[in-house]
């Protein structure tokens, strides 16, 4: 019986952190995918977490740190020759977030190779799915919102329309929301009240286990 002469040594293994980046810009969700169709990524660094790793690379795009970041999965690639491994993470961020890279509308990213569809379609299905017993949605809104801002980021999200009725009673009884003492006026409506998060009931963390690599200070 023969033995392959292609057998990969695990020590040259690829090992590569690759990022989905979400912003709400007030009327879609957006996205960076570089032009040669790839999404932020990088190998770790030799005496780095793969956490640290996934926020440096948020810092070199925009020099201060998104609202929120995740890891989602490890995708494993087996070739003839060759086998590589990619952590995915997602990150959010609110609308002023600005960096070295343009934002595209997610809906008018076109198709994508397979490693960076993957990643991208699993954060767009967590994302989506969070929404249901999470407050990770804040994590895109700014600092102070009217609720029909913030239906619109669900829609946006979701892709479809969403109940008034039903969504303002959901986000009245969620615990999820304080109402400020501002007013805005959106078009020729009358003036609506602005909220902001309250910071309870987040659980947009859930089964993700904190760890002091992960602090803003560990790579700063």
């Amino acid at each position: 019986m023969s033995t392959s002469n292609h057998r990969q040594d695990p020590a040259s293994i690829p090992l590569r952190v690759s990022v989905a980046c979400f912003r709400w810009n007030g009327e879609a969700i957006e996205t960076i995918v570089y032009p040669d169709g790839t999404l932020p990524s990088s190998p770790p660094d030799p005496c780095e977490s793969l956490d640290v790793t996934a926020q440096r690379v948020v810092k070199g795009l925009f020099d201060t740190h998104a609202a929120y970041v995740e890891q989602l999965y490890t995708f494993s690639y087996v070739s003839t020759e060759a086998r590589e491994t990619v952590v995915s993470y997602i990150a959010l961020f609110p609308p002023e977030a600005e960096g070295s890279v343009a934002w595209k509308p997610l809906a008018t990213v076109g198709p994508l190779p397979e490693r960076p569809a993957t990643v991208m379609n699993y954060a767009t299905v967590r994302l989506r799915a969070k929404l249901e017993y999470t407050a990770i949605a804040f994590h895109l809104m700014p600092r102070a919102f009217t609720l029909a801002e913030l239906q619109l980021a669900y829609e946006s999200i979701l892709g479809a329309q969403l109940d008034k009725r039903n969504f303002r009673r959901r986000m009245a009884t969620s615990g999820m929301l304080e109402e400020t003492a501002d007013m805005r006026r959106e078009g020729p409506h009358r003036p609506a009240r602005l909220y902001r998060y309250s910071g309870r009931a987040d659980r947009s963390s859930y089964l993700t286990p904190s760890s002091d690599a992960t602090s803003q200070e560990s790579i700063s």
